[in-house]
C-alpha cells in the first residue's frame, strides 16, 4: 500500500502520517518540489517511516527545482509552474524536442539529488499523474537511473481485464523495461478499485507481489479518506 503525494501539503502531509500509525499503509513517495517536502520529511523522522519514503517523480505540479525547465513552454507556464500539458498530448507523451528532454533530464536529476539532500533512503520511484510510465519520459529517466542508488520503480497500472490491446501490448513491453531495472519487483500495480475488481476476476494473484495506490486525506466530514479521480472513499486495509 503506497501513499501517493506526501509533501503536496501539510494537510496531506497528516493524514500519510496518520495512516502509518493506524497501519493502513506501507510506504509513501514524496514529491521534492512542493513547498511541504522538507516538513513531510521531518514529520516521516519524527513519526519513524523515514525509511518508508520513496521519491514521487513530479512534472506536472508545483513549482520546478530548475530555472531552465521553467522557461520551456512544453513543461511550464507564464507563471513558471509547471502546466501538465505535454501530458495531455499524446504527441508529447512518445516525443519530445531534444532541447526539452535535456531540460527534464536536468529537473529530474534535480529531484533525485533532492531527495538524497533530505534524507531519502528507499530509492522507490514512481511519479505524479504517472509520467514517468510515457515514452517520453520514460527514455529520459533510464538514461538517468545508472546515476543513482534505485530499488524499485513503479509498473503502469496492469490491473484490470480486458482493454485497448495496443494499450495492453505498450503496458506490457514497459512494465518488462521496469522490471528489468529493478532489483525489488512487484507483479501488479493499481489503484484500490483495481485491485477490488481485478481480484474479484482473478483470485489467485493475491499471491503474487502487488503494489496499490492510495490518496490518503481527511475528508469534509474529518474521516480518513483515499481520494481517488475526485471521489473519497474510506481508506482501509486491503486484505
Amino acid at each position: 500500500m503506497n501513499a501517493d503525494d506526501f509533501g503536496m501539503n501539510k494537510s496531506v502531509n497528516a493524514a500519510i502520517a496518520d495512516a502509518f500509525e493506524l497501519h493502513l499503509i506501507d510506504r509513501t513517495t514524496m514529491m521534492v518540489n512542493m513547498p511541504s517536502a522538507a516538513d513531510a520529511m521531518e514529520l516521516a523522522e519524527d513519526k519513524g517511516f523515514a525509511g518508508s519514503v520513496g521519491l514521487h517523480l513530479n512534472l506536472t505540479s508545483g513549482k520546478p527545482l530548475t530555472e531552465d525547465i521553467a522557461a520551456d513552454p512544453l513543461i511550464c507556464g507564464p507563471s513558471g509552474e509547471f502546466s501538465a500539458d505535454f501530458a495531455r498530448s499524446m504527441k508529447t507523451r512518445f516525443f519530445l524536442p531534444s532541447g526539452t528532454s535535456k531540460r527534464i533530464e536536468k529537473e529530474i536529476r534535480a529531484q533525485l539529488d533532492e531527495y538524497r539532500r533530505l534524507g531519502g533512503t528507499l530509492w522507490h520511484i514512481d511519479s505524479h499523474h504517472h509520467v514517468h510510465t510515457d515514452p517520453s519520459i520514460w527514455r529520459i529517466l533510464k538514461k538517468v537511473l545508472p546515476d543513482y542508488p534505485v530499488v524499485s520503480i513503479r509498473l503502469g497500472r496492469n490491473m484490470y481485464i480486458g482493454g485497448n490491446v495496443l494499450f495492453r501490448l505498450y503496458k506490457s513491453l514497459y512494465n518488462l523495461s521496469v522490471k528489468r531495472r529493478s532489483r525489488i519487483r512487484q507483479d501488479y500495480f493499481g489503484s484500490a478499485e483495481d485491485y477490488a475488481s481485478f481480484i474479484a476476476h482473478k483470485p489467485d494473484a493475491v499471491r503474487s507481489a502487488i503494489e496499490v495506490m492510495v490518496h490518503p486525506v481527511y475528508d469534509d466530514s474529518g474521516k480518513l479518506s483515499d481520494k481517488c479521480s475526485g471521489t473519497y472513499k474510506e481508506l482501509a486495509r486491503l486484505h
